[in-house]
């Protein structure tokens, strides 16, 4: 749970445009190279996902996500996904992001970084599928290759193409997730890249983006006096949305647009 608890604050920090210290960079770094799995930790779950070992390219090699109890902790963006497949991939991937995010050149998260962009090109990972987890697993593949390799771009494109349609067809009065897409994980994405795709898409939901960020969210608890879990990641999407516009001409400087929870209600706003 340490590596997952590390993954979560250190993305969170980021998304807030909070500093990060060397010395909290040194710590994450050399929690998340301890707890790296050994072979037989990486093939006793191969064996549980039921897949050949010898061939296998779908689940991780190094970093097997973690579960409370039997059940699959969120995302990094606070989605709660169904699948072992996007779980899986999302953690391994999300993880060896940050260490090349933090450790630039080292030869042990290089050569990690190597083989699992090689396990990356299974058709499987290539060429997204049309809907469902395996779609979003594209997400953080989309993600990992705008730190590692921004480069690929035909790669990148490839990914990309089947988000567009999905990501303008969210609107008001829809769920957060379009066919198994979650829209605030999908513009970490977009925000990452920042190519002229992503930004003529954000573009395209401009105003309903900024209306999302006006908007009144729960952050916690509900009007019954429970706790929603899900609803306490509302205010970092708050921050994701003003991010990916903040890819935008003339937006720029959107960060002095304060995003705050107001104590009258306990919901987050923007200022905007």
């Amino acid at each position: 749970m340490e590596k997952y608890e590390i993954l979560m604050e250190m993305n969170r920090k980021i998304v807030f445009g909070e500093e990060i210290s060397d010395t909290e960079k040194k710590e994450a770094v050399s929690a998340l190279l301890e707890g790296k799995c050994n072979q037989e930790e990486v093939s006793k779950y191969k064996r549980q996902m039921r897949v050949n070992l010898e061939t296998d390219n779908i689940y991780p090699n190094y970093y097997i996500p973690p579960h409370n109890g039997n059940k699959k902790l969120r995302l990094v963006q606070g989605y709660l996904p169904k699948t072992n497949i996007l779980y899986a991939n999302h953690y391994e991937l999300e993880v060896l992001r940050l260490l090349h995010m933090f450790l630039p050149g080292d030869q042990v998260v290089d050569d990690m970084v190597k083989d699992t962009l090689q396990r990356l090109q299974d058709p499987y990972f290539e060429n997204s599928c049309a809907q469902g987890e395996r779609l979003t697993t594209g997400i953080s593949v989309l993600r990992f290759l705008a730190e590692v390799q921004p480069d690929r771009t035909k790669w990148i494109n490839r990914l990309l193409n089947p988000f567009g349609t999905i990501f303008l067809s969210f609107g008001n009065g829809q769920a957060a997730i379009q066919q198994g897409v979650p829209v605030s994980y999908l513009l970490m994405a977009f925000a990452d890249i920042n190519n002229e795709k992503t930004k003529a898409w954000i573009a395209q939901k401009k105003e309903w983006l900024l209306e999302l960020l006006r908007r009144g969210w729960i952050t916690g608890k509900l009007s019954n006096g429970k706790i929603s879990e899900g609803d306490t990641y509302n205010l970092m999407v708050k921050y994701i949305i003003r991010n990916a516009i903040g890819t935008l001409p003339g937006y720029e400087d959107i960060s002095k647009y304060k995003i705050y929870v107001d104590d009258r209600d306990e919901r987050c706003y923007c200022n905007i």
